[in-house]
């Protein structure tokens, strides 16, 4: 249940302490190409708790993941959010993003893990990206995730790819991991850590 002293906070509040509690419960590091092919988008929430670490590399799902189960541990109503994007300059392929809408006191508020350590925190529904072409935003019921459960099997399916084919345009999560593994180095992964640092920051959008 949703306590006496976070009833009394607004929802940027809620976001924030959320945030706080990730970064302190999950570190973002470089993960060998054979980690990447092992638990880039297989694990639960629960299982990247307990391991305590994700890839420096796209890391939303399990961010998002670990948020949401935190949410729910709260009694905080929420959707988890899937964005596609089409093809850019950059990437060649239809890419996947994670993003958290929730209520508080009946006002909508999202939490968006936007990029290396940038958090996004405003009021309203996540809107997507606007400076990249969109394919489809998906909003699935905060219920239907089970902390305990990979996404895919959250949703029904039994493997990760059977979700991709029943419910993404033209996501490729071979060639999504192809590029990770592409851009994959230790010093890609020092010159993030220079860049970006250790923590997130917070950036609010009203």
């Amino acid at each position: 249940m949703v306590s006496f002293m976070e009833n009394n906070k607004n929802g940027i509040d809620l976001a924030k302490e959320i945030v706080f509690e990730v970064d302190e419960k999950i570190e973002r590091i470089f993960w060998t190409n054979e980690q990447i092919d092992k638990f880039f988008a297989q694990r639960s929430a629960i299982e990247i708790l307990k391991n305590g670490k994700t890839g420096f590399m796209n890391p939303c799902l399990d961010l998002t993941l670990v948020s949401a189960a935190i949410m729910a541990s709260k009694s905080i109503p929420y959707f988890f959010v899937i964005e596609e994007h089409l093809p850019t300059s950059e990437f060649n392929f239809n890419r996947l993003h994670f993003a958290l809408d929730f209520q508080h006191k009946n006002i909508k508020y999202f939490l968006n893990y936007k990029k290396a350590n940038e958090v996004h925190i405003g009021k309203g529904e996540y809107i997507g990206r606007q400076d990249i072409p969109l394919s489809q935003i998906i909003r699935i019921p905060g219920e239907i995730i089970n902390p305990y459960r990979p996404i895919c099997k959250s949703l029904g399916y039994d493997t990760l790819n059977d979700l991709i084919k029943d419910k993404f345009n033209d996501y490729s999560l071979e060639l999504n991991i192809n590029r990770l593994k592409q851009d994959n180095s230790k010093e890609n992964y020092i010159s993030h850590k220079k860049e970006c640092g250790d923590k997130f920051k917070i950036i609010l959008r009203q």
